[in-house]
């Protein structure tokens, strides 16, 4: 019976060895998915406001969790070397092949176009125009920002609300519609006639008073609303959520 506690202590104390290179690991591919979730595909506010958080507990669970975990149940030092080799392959191939769903979940939501439609900014992730058959590229010519600052709105001929039919029926909203973007730069004056009062932003409190030459509107995220300032040309300044 002491042997076999004696044996069982030590197969648990390499496990424990195992499973923490595999942690160490993890961590650093975590580290790097992490920044690019904070900083390349949910800044700012975007980051609580429209998924960000999400991404960051999706890509914890598989890479922090699920591959250490496979490691500890799988790892046994009493086996052969090539048995070792390929017990630990596996893990890595599940682990690998989870880390590229989750990757890909996490980056085709992000989003990636601010659109004004009807008075508020709405964010809108790529997929909505894979969809239709463009490419981000293709909606990049409405604006240089990042993310994209586009102007829209309705166009009442006939072949534009067959469009706007047709789109809808696909459950591709209005402001995601590509065929009712504009270019901001001629829109300008349209788009500052929506933005929010002083005395609007006064009652929200100090921190979301804008500067002088600052314009502010109203955002729709996933989770939250948001507030988008502009400058006098419609370019991004900052982004920041309403609690």
């Amino acid at each position: 019976m002491s042997d076999l506690k004696a044996n069982w202590k030590e197969i648990f104390k390499y496990k424990v060895k195992a499973t923490s290179i595999h942690m160490l690991l993890s961590l650093l591919i975590f580290a790097a998915f992490s920044y690019f979730i904070v900083f390349e595909w949910y800044p700012d506010a975007l980051f609580t406001a429209d998924g960000g958080l999400t991404g960051i507990k999706i890509m914890a669970a598989i890479d922090l969790v699920l591959g250490p975990s496979l490691t500890f149940i799988i790892f046994n030092h009493t086996k052969t070397i090539k048995e070792i080799v390929f017990d630990l392959s596996v893990v890595a191939m599940v682990q690998v092949s989870a880390l590229i769903w989750g990757g890909l979940q996490v980056y085709s939501q992000r989003p990636v176009a601010l659109v004004m439609w009807e008075g508020g900014f709405y964010s809108v992730t790529e997929d909505y125009y894979k969809k239709q058959g463009k490419s981000l590229q293709d909606v990049a010519v409405f604006s240089d920002d990042t993310p994209l600052i586009i102007y829209a709105e309705t166009d009442h001929s006939v072949a534009k609300l067959k469009e706007m039919r047709r789109l809808n029926l696909q459950q591709i909203p209005a402001y995601a519609q590509i065929h009712l973007y504009k270019p901001v730069k001629d829109n300008i004056n349209k788009m500052l006639s929506h933005q929010l009062s002083n005395i609007y932003l006064m009652g929200l409190g100090g921190d979301y008073i804008a500067e002088n030459d600052q314009h502010v509107f109203t955002g729709n995220a996933k989770h939250k609303k948001l507030l988008i300032y502009l400058d006098s040309e419609a370019k991004l300044v900052t982004l920041k959520s309403l609690q």
